[in-house]
């Protein structure tokens, strides 16, 4: 090597020399948890006149360290704050695979259920990051957590700010499945963990949450009741066998008409992972979008007295079955989603938006629990009130869908 090359190597090396030297770089943090959305946080507007993303944070543990999550932000990148969970409200949307609270113990996951509402007319942003603020402590030879030494090159308290993601696709515009007033859209999106949202589960290795925007459809009568007469009699349930109508066109892709009525008020009883969803039909309406419609009567799935079967077409409209209690179901109800893929299970959900509806109130949460009652319920009717166009039903809004 000659001597002028041996001087540009030094020259280099010398140059390399203090960013080698530093091991984290400004806006680098030794995390000790790992945060990373699901899917991308898709957009829908919600019938509060706001545009909801909603989505799912995996937080792991990958450290021999405690970790407590204390607050969670959903930010730009360029740092604006679009939400904020922290105390209570963290606690409430965090649900850990094993346990309760916010400390996740080493080797813990847990999943935050994350709603980030726009308000009307704000911009929607391209990008979503999460900044996290966390405290660390130390295990001792128990492993119980003790206090982080003094000396750690690891502060207990401590901030880092995740890479954005790109915001989803846009909801699909789609006629109700349903006709007339008095209908709850219970389960339904976005601010809680129900039955619904809080349904991760895990396919072929890979965390999937088909239900993250489904409704379970019920109809109150004119006297707010769900039912009157005895609560396990079918009979008792005056919108039992309402017609479903297909929200837009479509080919059948998945099919299933092979399992009785439940009784109702009493838990389900044999269920598989095959008749789950009860008597059921998947349409594929298009631009990745699949419908799915469950706990239909046995029977029903017909268009024009003719059985449907896979590839067959329908249009936005056609009566294709009636509401049922089949599957997993303790009550009649229309289990209404759209999803990325034909199989109910083993898809993500998607957002979805009615071209139009009224909204008649929302029930409160002291009448939520008395849903299946049989009593008469009060409906809130100071929100989510009046005609709507192109948006979701939230969670136990009552809403009027015309005839």
């Amino acid at each position: 090597m000659s001597r002028a090359a041996a001087a540009i190597l030094l020259a280099l090396a010398l140059q390399l020399t203090p960013a080698a030297a530093q091991s984290l770089r400004e806006g680098e943090t030794l995390s000790s948890i790992t945060v990373a959305p699901l899917t991308p946080p898709h957009p829908v507007r919600g019938s509060d006149g706001r545009t909801h993303l909603a989505y799912e944070l995996i937080v792991t543990n990958s450290s021999r360290l405690f970790v407590t999550v204390d607050k969670v932000e959903a930010v730009t990148p360029e740092g604006a704050t679009l939400a904020t969970l922290e105390g209570k409200r963290l606690a409430a949307m965090l649900q850990r695979f094993g346990g309760e609270g916010p400390t996740l113990a080493p080797g813990t996951t847990a999943t935050l259920f994350m709603d980030v509402a726009l308000p009307d007319g704000a911009p929607l942003p391209g990008q979503i990051a999460t900044r996290v603020g966390a405290t660390r402590q130390g295990a001792d030879k128990d492993g119980k957590p003790i206090p982080m030494p003094v000396d750690t090159p690891f502060p207990a308290r401590y901030d880092f700010t995740t890479a954005p993601v790109a915001v989803g696709r846009a909801a699909v515009v789609i006629e109700a499945p349903l006709r007339g007033k008095g209908w709850v859209a219970v389960n339904g999106c976005c601010d809680s963990i129900t039955s619904h949202r809080g349904a991760v589960m895990a396919v072929n290795g890979l965390l999937r949450v088909p239900e993250r925007f489904a409704i379970d459809f019920v109809k109150l009568d004119d006297d707010g009741r769900l039912f009157t007469g005895p609560e396990g009699t079918l009979a008792s349930y005056p919108f039992y066998g309402t017609p479903i109508h297909a929200v837009a066109g479509g080919t059948v892709v998945n099919l299933y008409d092979e399992t009785d009525e439940q009784v109702p008020g009493q838990p389900a009883k044999g269920i598989t992972t095959a008749n789950i969803g009860g008597n059921m039909m998947v349409v594929d309406i298009g631009g990745g979008n699949f419908v799915f419609y469950a706990h239909l009567q046995r029977g029903s799935l017909q268009r024009n007295g003719a059985p449907l079967k896979l590839g067959d077409e329908v249009k936005a409209g056609d009566v294709i079955g009636l509401l049922g209690n089949t599957g997993n179901s303790s009550a009649p109800h229309l289990h209404f989603h759209v999803m990325d893929g034909p199989s109910p299970l083993d898809a993500d959900g998607l957002p979805y938006v009615f071209r139009r509806f009224t909204g008649m109130g929302v029930l409160p949460p002291e009448e939520d629990d008395a849903l299946e009652s049989g009593w008469a319920l009060k409906i809130d009717a100071s929100r989510l009130v009046g005609p709507q166009t192109d948006a979701l039903p939230l969670n136990d809004q009552v809403v009027d869908f015309g005839e």
